[in-house]
Parts: structure tokens; C-alpha cells; sequence
């Protein structure tokens, strides 16, 4: 790209979407996905100042393409499968069990945004098909009044979901919990093995790889995420998904 303007232009929109990733910080969220910015920034410089790196030895620029070349690959395979598993939704035609997985609870007892948009999912999903059941998924940390498993009953209950279909798991700290605790209640109360697991888009990959592991065939309810926590929160499942490729956890 040796033209200033293309090389300038294509550098701004690096900063921008460096900047668009560290938002969320601004709402108090920082995780491993945020680490991302820093190769958006690098290729901001790069595009400012290509001499800094011909001064590079030739082997090393050609070592430092190839990694960056197959880690864009990596990545752009994983996100592919997550958006893949993301659009796995259940056809209707067979009873199901949802599972709603759990998510941070306010201190007034009410449920977040994203654990409200899960639990919108599951009732979209339980308020058009009767016969589907309910497993309320997630305990309790220091900062929650309630567990998230009662939040999510007495929420869908307050729309008008029977608390008949739903049952809770309230002891699980973890998506893998969520998921083997969530398939102990289903196959103590002899519920559906088919799930549709009521989360966010970008979790739905790893939701479903555990739900497996537990003897359960995954479908999802994904809903989208908030638009300012969304790109961080996907690269943070890439990671999460790649690091359990790496140790065999896949």
C-alpha cells in the first residue's frame, strides 16, 4: 500500500476499530478479549511508518507475516464456527429442554441486561412451544443478592411462564457447570437430552462442545450482544475456544 492516502486512511480505521474494541472499559469490563487492540495499533504503525520495519532483519519481517497470516486464519476459522453453531436453532418439531445459562445478577435482585436477554430467548422459545421444558442454570458470587438460577424462574415466571417447566440448577460457577449440573437435573427428571441453550451468540460454540461432553445434543437460542460489548466479547470465546484446542479440552 504505498499510496499516503490509502496507507493514512487504512491506519485510522485501525485506530477506530482499536478504539471501538476498548469501549467496553468505559462500563467497567476489562478481559483477555481487549488484548486485541494492540495488533490493530501495530498495524496502525506499521501503515504510518513502514521504514520502522524494513529495518528489520529479512528473516524476522518474513517469521512475524507468517505468524500474523496464520493467526488471522485461525481466528477467521474459529469465528466461522461460532457463527455456524450460533445458527443451529431447534426446528420445533421435537420437545426440547432450554437452558438458560446464567449471568450476572444486579444487587436489587433483577437480572442484567445480558442474563435478560437470555432469559427473552427462553421465552420466546418456551411461550410458542408448550411442551418444552426449562432448566434455570447458574448459583451465586459475592456481589449477587439472589442466584442467577432463582432470578431466571422468577423472571420468566413473571411473563407467564408455567413454574411448572422450569426446574433450577443453582450450584454452577462456570459454563462447564452450567452444563453438566444443568444434564444431571435433566436426566434426574427425565427431561428432553435435546437442549437449546438460551445465551449469547458468541458463547454458543464452547456452550454447546460442553453440552456434548455431558451426552446432550445442542441447539441455540443466541441472542445478539450489546453492540459496544460484542466485538470484544467474541474475540474473548476465540481465545477461550483456541486455548481449549490447545490443551485438549476440545
Amino acid at each position: 500500500m504505498r499510496h499516503p492516502v490509502l496507507r493514512y486512511g487504512a491506519a485510522a480505521l485501525c485506530v477506530l476499530g482499536a478504539v471501538y474494541f476498548l469501549l467496553p472499559l468505559s462500563m467497567g469490563v476489562l478481559h483477555i478479549g481487549m488484548l486485541y487492540p494492540a495488533g490493530l495499533l501495530l498495524a496502525a504503525v506499521w501503515l504510518v511508518f513502514p521504514g520502522l520495519f524494513r529495518q528489520w532483519p529479512r528473516w524476522l519481517r518474513r517469521t512475524v507475516c507468517v505468524v500474523l497470516v496464520a493467526g488471522l486464519l485461525v481466528l477467521g476459522t474459529i469465528l466461522t464456527l461460532m457463527g455456524i453453531r450460533a445458527a443451529h436453532h431447534p426446528d420445533g418439531t421435537q420437545p426440547v429442554t432450554v437452558i438458560v445459562l446464567g449471568c450476572q445478577v444486579r444487587s436489587d435482585g433483577t437480572p442484567s441486561r445480558m442474563l435478560r436477554d437470555r432469559i427473552q430467548s427462553a421465552y420466546d422459545y418456551l411461550s410458542t412451544h408448550e411442551r418444552a421444558v426449562c432448566v434455570a442454570s447458574g448459583g451465586q458470587n459475592d456481589r449477587e443478592p439472589t442466584t442467577e438460577a432463582r432470578c431466571i424462574r422468577d423472571t420468566l415466571v413473571s411473563m407467564g411462564i408455567d413454574p411448572g417447566r422450569i426446574y433450577p440448577e443453582d450450584a454452577s460457577t462456570s459454563t462447564e457447570e452450567n452444563l453438566a449440573f444443568s444434564a444431571e437435573v435433566i436426566r434426574r427428571e427425565g427431561l428432553p437430552t435435546e437442549v437449546a441453550i438460551a445465551s449469547d451468540n458468541f458463547h454458543q460454540l464452547r456452550a454447546g462442545v460442553w453440552a456434548e461432553k455431558d451426552g446432550l445434543t445442542p441447539y441455540s437460542l443466541g441472542c445478539a450482544s450489546i453492540w459496544m460489548l460484542a466485538p470484544g466479547y467474541w474475540a474473548r470465546e476465540a481465545a477461550a475456544l483456541l486455548y481449549m484446542g490447545a490443551t485438549g479440552a476440545l
